[in-house]
């Protein structure tokens, strides 16, 4: 017994000894990281005030001369110094956040858990699984390189929504890459609409608008604020795949040049009043230009998830900070709202999303007709 005593403190000895070990030379690269970029005020650096030890991170507060601020560049230098996971915030200390592990570069849909309503999972971060309620949050942003998760994301959205309200979402789709993305979508009951050119997707906005002019208008008839409170069923997604294609270029024929300047009209007005009455609109694209993300959309579109990009300056029009064209795997996002986080977003495939979603299939184009006619007789009131 006694013997067995002696090797677990020394087991226990061993353990401390490493963390402390690993704190200590983390505390030192940090520190020297601060010296070799010229993170001073007047050759003031930043001093140690405290370590926080959890499970998964070391956190190290630091004080900071007064003039010294967070700086962009921070994060990823301490990133590829430490070879760990690394959060750098600042809130009047500088904090810098130190994970023991890396994050996977795939977590499969299945994984994670279902919380209901207008919620979906953004992925997994190093604090655990993060979700965004869009009942909370109308707007998204969804900006990506070709093949990095932008468009797979929207699909995950999609069907998460679906399988949580099969008979309280509507979707209208602009797949502005030819409509080939969500187009074997299109016979599902959820979807509206699948336009694959300026005239559909003009005319798929305009039917929205109607739709809204109507919600306001019953809304305001009993002296409701939102859906939530004028108990409005349905919840009604506009999903935009190349936002970028809707500005109107010198090459356009002077018809869909009207056709593009009447969808961002339309989009600017959901942006602004619609998030409230029910409306969510999923404003994807591969180029974050000031052109395309204009500032109407940016200020209401408060959620924003960016997958790689191809410049810092992207990158800023995206989420308002360099990061995102530094992330390593296809899948991998910063989701941004008041607070970030690196997540892995949830992956799933073509095969596994037409399994979940065959049942919902309606191939009766009356039928369709029918369901998108707008309805007086499905809001429940009390």
């Amino acid at each position: 017994m006694i013997v067995e005593s002696i090797g677990i403190s020394l087991c226990i000895s061993g353990l401390l000894f490493s963390a402390v070990r690993k704190t200590t030379l983390d505390q030192q690269k940090i520190q020297h990281t601060f010296k070799n970029i010229d993170y001073d005020a007047k050759g003031y650096a930043p001093t140690l005030l405290k370590t926080i030890k959890k499970d998964s991170y070391f956190e190290y507060v630091y004080n900071v001369p007064y003039g010294l601020i967070d700086d962009d560049k921070l994060q990823p230098v301490l990133q590829k110094t430490l070879d760990k996971p690394v959060h750098v915030y600042f809130d009047g200390k500088l904090h810098v956040r130190v994970y023991h592990k890396k994050l996977k570069d795939r977590y499969n849909y299945d994984m994670f858990e279902s919380l209901g309503g207008w919620t979906i999972p953004v992925g997994m971060a190093q604090e655990g699984v993060v979700y965004h309620d869009f009942d909370t949050i109308p707007h998204m942003v969804v900006a990506g390189s070709t093949t990095w998760g932008k468009t797979v994301f929207m699909k995950m959205l999609m069907t998460h929504l679906i399988e949580n309200n099969p008979d309280g979402v509507e979707f209208y789709i602009l797949d502005l890459k030819g409509g080939l993305a969500f187009h074997r979508y299109r016979n599902l009951k959820q979807v509206k609409v699948v336009a694959g050119d300026y005239k559909e997707s003009a005319k798929a906005l305009k039917m929205v608008k109607r739709d809204i002019k109507k919600d306001m208008d019953y809304l305001k008839s009993i002296d409701a604020e939102n859906a939530k409170e004028g108990n409005l069923p349905t919840r009604k997604f506009i999903i935009i795949d190349e936002a970028g294609e809707l500005k109107p270029e010198k090459s356009m024929s002077d018809t869909d040049k009207e056709y593009a300047k009447d969808c961002q009209s339309i989009m600017n007005h959901i942006a602004r009043v619609a998030g409230q009455v029910g409306y969510k609109m999923i404003f994807g694209t591969q180029y974050p230009t000031k052109e395309i993300l204009d500032s109407q959309i940016k200020a209401n579109a408060v959620a924003r998830v960016a997958f790689r990009l191809v410049t810092s300056v992207q990158s800023g029009v995206a989420i308002d900070q360099s990061g995102a064209e530094t992330l390593e795997y296809p899948g991998r996002a910063i989701y941004k709202t008041v607070k970030e986080h690196i997540v892995q977003t949830p992956f799933i495939t073509k095969f596994e999303m037409q399994e979940k979603l065959r049942r919902y299939e309606v191939n009766d184009d009356t039928t369709r007709e029918e369901s998108t006619t707008p309805r007086t007789d499905t809001i429940t009131i009390g």
